[in-house]
């Protein structure tokens, strides 16, 4: 399916009934890595909507650059067109980011928050030269060398060993984004700020998953984000891509979140009935 979204149009799968789940894809992926939740989600009860991000997948590449600002507007303006008051929002890594705008500025369309692979801090000063690095590289057509930088290390080494054709998927994904969303990723990822103090402000239930070998985002980040948040799973060999990683662990994980939020909900709402 696809809808015109602030002057884009955005791609997404609409699929299944009950309270609203979002899924929202990493950098520089696309909606399909989240293929082994999906149908899981679908099937215990909840709607499950999964968007391709502006410029990613089967999204239309805007004209110009977009901030991670813009991303968080479009996923609520999605959720506008498909007529969901709120919903419970699972962000992977750049998604984790894109979630935490949503956080900060639209909170009543968060009823639950689960990040991946994700952190609250910004880039520090060696971070954001590497990235500033890539984007020129990108500039001047060296389009291999960045694909193969951005593809090394997001898989645990163990991950690697046993499932070597998840890494040729994973590089398939990443060779079918548009050069410009490669560079304007990077660049929104390398400007966004740091959002520790905001996240403890946050008071919807709250999860945080974790690969205890993920080289991107180091586990640090995860345990503090959890640590602040007070709920968090850390999954022993996994890299960045913990979805894909053990899914079914993963999955096992996100189910039960949900079905916290969901009785949170229903006790809420018998409360207020009662009142």
């Amino acid at each position: 399916m696809k809808a015109t979204i602030n002057g884009t149009t955005i791609a997404y799968d609409d699929l299944g009934a009950g309270p609203a789940v979002v899924l929202i894809h990493g950098f520089p992926f696309n909606r399909r890595m989240w293929q082994p939740q999906v149908s899981v989600i679908v099937d215990e009860g909840y709607r499950v909507i999964v968007p391709d991000l502006r410029g990613f997948g089967e999204s239309q590449v805007p004209e110009s650059s977009w901030t991670l600002a813009t991303l968080a507007e479009d996923l609520v303006q999605l959720l506008n067109y498909l007529g969901v008051g709120r919903a419970v929002f699972c962000g992977a890594s750049m998604g984790g980011s894109v979630l935490l705008h949503l956080l900060d500025r639209y909170p009543d369309k968060v009823a639950g928050a689960c990040f991946v692979s994700s952190r609250s801090r910004g880039d520090d000063m060696i971070e954001k030269v590497k990235q500033s690095k890539l984007v020129d590289k990108l500039s001047a057509g060296h389009r291999e060398e960045v694909n193969l930088s951005l593809c090394t290390q997001l898989l645990g080494e163990e991950t690697t060993l046993r499932h070597p054709d998840l890494n040729g998927r994973l590089k398939g994904w990443i060779e079918s984004t548009d050069t410009r969303s490669l560079s304007w990723g990077l660049q929104a990822m390398r400007d966004r700020k740091d959002s520790t103090s905001k996240i403890r402000k946050v008071f919807q239930p709250a999860l945080v998953i974790t690969g205890g070998a993920d080289r991107i985002v180091s586990p640090e980040h995860g345990r503090g984000l959890a640590l602040t948040l007070g709920a968090g799973y850390e999954f022993p060999g996994c890299g960045h891509m913990v979805n894909l990683e053990q899914p079914e662990s993963f999955n096992h994980c996100l189910i039960e979140f949900l079905a916290r939020v969901r009785q949170r909900r229903q006790k809420k709402l018998s409360l207020q009935k009662v009142a």
